[in-house]
């Protein structure tokens, strides 16, 4: 088995020379970093501009690291789509490494940010839905790539200018697409809904007293009717819940792991700290 793939490889890595192969890898890279711009830029501030209502912000650094970890990641995929020669081969190869280069971003980020052993073996079960999604956007990449290379010789200037603005309007397209798809689903906008209406309603709120874990935030009662503004992210400590942090305009922070509401059921969180990561004991 292992001779077979030595095999494979070195069948794949002589078929062409790295300057050969360049001239696919640099336009991958940088059509992938172009699209993971756009992405960034839009996903965090739809939600803000579409539920205005929900006192919700853009946490600006925490935007510039993922941007920096996903460009990175997505720019070496798009380096790996265009290594290989052949158009299947870069399709589904190149699939099967962007998903296992997602799949380790989103492990490190657990890792990270203090997930559990039930978080890592959940991001192990998503490999296979990740695989199918790789090879589709391996495809993507592999089409702008062939593009790029038919563009660069066509040989009326007017028409290479005007080819190429289009390929990279289609990127800068595809990229929004993206983000645009980042839009809160009806779980999680009614999760946001319940943690907005218990702040804004703490004063006539009969679960009040139960709602929060206040010995781990005891000061958070004192700052309710305070003005404040959330941010909301898919937590990296446990699949399918959110943690949303709540900043008042004192600067006083809690955040709190939300699991998703449903209908009329009332919001009980378990998990609450001070400041803006999730913490476990």
């Amino acid at each position: 088995m292992f001779m077979w793939i030595t095999e494979e490889i070195l069948k794949y890595y002589r078929q062409e020379t790295l300057a050969e192969r360049g001239k696919r890898m640099v336009p991958g890279a940088l059509y992938c970093a172009i699209a993971a711009t756009v992405y960034m830029m839009v996903s965090p501030v739809i939600n803000v501009i579409i539920f205005s209502d929900l006192h919700l912000i853009v946490d600006w650094i925490g935007l510039l690291i993922h941007w920096i970890e996903s460009g990175i990641v997505l720019a070496l995929a798009g380096a790996i789509v265009g290594w290989f020669t052949e158009n299947y081969e870069g399709i589904i190869w190149g699939g099967v490494v962007l998903a296992i280069l997602l799949l380790v971003e989103n492990l490190i980020a657990s890792l990270i940010d203090g997930g559990g052993v039930d978080m890592v073996g959940e991001s192990v079960i998503m490999a296979l839905p990740l695989v199918g999604a790789g090879i589709l956007l391996a495809w993507a990449i592999r089409a702008a790539i062939t593009r790029h290379l038919s563009i660069k010789h066509q040989e009326i200037a007017a028409v290479r200018r005007k080819q190429s603005l289009q390929l990279f309007v289609f990127v800068l397209f595809i990229g929004s697409i993206l983000g645009v798809l980042s839009l809160f689903g009806n779980n999680s906008l009614n999760t946001m809904r319940s943690v907005n209406d218990s702040l804004q309603n703490y004063a006539t709120d009969p679960l009040n007293e139960w709602r929060f874990p206040y010995e781990k935030v005891p000061d958070l009662k004192d700052h309710f009717g305070m003005n404040y503004s959330l941010y909301a992210r898919p937590s990296t400590s446990m699949a399918g819940v959110m943690d949303i942090t709540i900043r008042f305009e004192n600067g006083y922070t809690v955040t709190c792991l939300v699991p998703p509401t449903y209908g009329n059921d009332p919001l009980l969180l378990d998990v609450c700290n001070e400041g803006t990561n999730i913490v476990f004991p």
